[in-house]
């Protein structure tokens, strides 16, 4: 059941009604392995309760271990900027409904206007139901590979914490989970299972004192852009800078880059170490009347430190690939987004089996058919038109799995 799953996330099929007949035809049977003389593997309704029981770590484990077996192969090995392997974490809501849910379901009030909904068409609050995630992706300049997923618990599901200035006491949270608290599991487990990363990248959210910390402990190194000037280690930069001009000039065929560079700050109260701050301005070479565009970002960690200011640049850029190659394609082109059941852990293992097939598919563009890359015109649309060709050849496939 598992591989019908894994092929409906590769073959990108819409939704369990779609693929519910798929399952007894013999294409299909071939393709997962069912015994030639079966009529049909199994009803979606059985796909479904099997996915709500499924054990997450084994389902999980399809995934890590592809991602695994490409590093031992050493596909993974030549780095991207400064020779180190890189990792976003970021926050993703793929899932909500003002009609639908599960307990595992955060929920939200939010206001809508339309006919029927108050008086006099007046707004009116409801309750928004709402699945989100804290997402590791490792982020290449070939290949961006889904690493693990941690979903946010509403507040019945968290843990009692300690508190108290004794910290003898138990409390209770009445809360939702925030992204944060859900990014600090994720960056353990993903240092546990993959302990060849060298460095995590984050947005604003992770400019902070407890995260830094937690990024050190682990041995890790952090790139992290810092968007507000009022806070430190940020503030201090600005006011040592002043209108002090670049300390370097980086100019490309398209781009002019201002870089400032101060590498041992200390004025964050909340983490112990030393931070580099690294401000940027990007001006363009085709439009040199646009309003330069400014980043700032913080760095920690042996091996990001010793990044040359630019390459902080880059790697800070190279973030968006967990909005772009991530979030945006399965979105647009996968169907990560659509409700293919209400359980939370049956949310999560279809989309590790999802995951499984994503990475195992971007190995094999970008290893074996060497005309896709990113410096195709259009890489998500190059990828959907062989998932096109593939569904077209099913009929074809006549494979020998036992």
């Amino acid at each position: 059941m598992a591989s019908a799953v894994f092929f409906a996330g590769l073959l990108r099929v819409r939704s369990f009604n779609a693929l519910e007949p798929r399952l007894s035809e013999k294409p299909f049977l071939r393709l997962v392995g069912s015994p030639g003389d079966r009529e049909a593997l199994c009803s979606v309704d059985t796909l479904s309760r099997a996915l709500r029981v499924m054990g997450l770590d084994s389902v999980r484990s399809v995934s890590v271990s592809i991602v695994a077996k490409a590093e031992r192969n050493k596909v993974l090995r030549e780095g991207s900027h400064g020779a180190l392997r890189y990792f976003a974490l970021d926050g993703w809501e793929p899932i909500c409904s003002r009609h639908r849910h599960c307990r595992e379901c955060l929920v939200r009030r939010v206001r809508v206007k339309g006919k029927g909904q108050g008086k006099d068409g007046a707004p009116i609050e409801v309750d928004e139901y709402y699945h989100r995630y804290a997402v590791a992706m490792l982020i290449d300049e070939r290949f961006d590979l889904a690493l693990d997923i941690e979903p946010l618990r509403p507040a019945d599901l968290r843990p009692a914490v300690v508190r108290g200035k004794k910290k003898d006491r138990l409390v209770k949270l009445d809360e939702d989970e925030g992204e944060l608290t859900a990014a600090l599991r994720l960056l353990k487990r993903v240092r546990q299972t993959f302990g060849w990363l060298d460095v995590v990248v984050g947005d604003a959210l992770y400019a902070n004192g407890p995260f830094l910390s937690a990024v050190r402990d682990l041995g890790l190194g952090a790139v992290i852009v810092a968007r507000k000037e009022t806070d430190e280690p940020l503030k201090e930069a600005l006011r040592m800078w002043g209108n002090e001009r670049p300390h370097k000039l980086v100019e490309t065929d398209r781009e002019q880059i201002a870089l400032w560079d101060c590498p041992d700050l200390e004025t964050l109260s909340t983490y112990e170490g030393k931070i580099r701050v690294v401000k940027a301005q990007v001006s363009w070479s085709a439009d040199p009347q646009k309003t330069p565009s400014t980043w700032c970002m913080l760095v920690t960690g042996l091996p990001a430190r010793r990044l040359a200011p630019d390459k902080v640049l880059a790697v800070a850029r190279a973030r968006w690939h967990i909005e772009n190659t991530g979030f945006h394609q399965w979105t647009t082109r996968w169907r990560f987004t659509h409700v293919f059941l209400h359980s939370g852990p049956g949310i999560l293992a279809l989309y590790w089996l999802f995951f499984a097939a994503f990475n195992l598919l971007s190995l094999f563009l970008y290893c074996q058919l060497k005309s896709y890359g990113r410096d195709a015109t259009d890489v998500t649309r190059t990828i959907s038109r062989l998932i096109d060709e593939m569904l077209n050849e099913l009929p074809r496939f006549a494979w020998d799995t036992s």
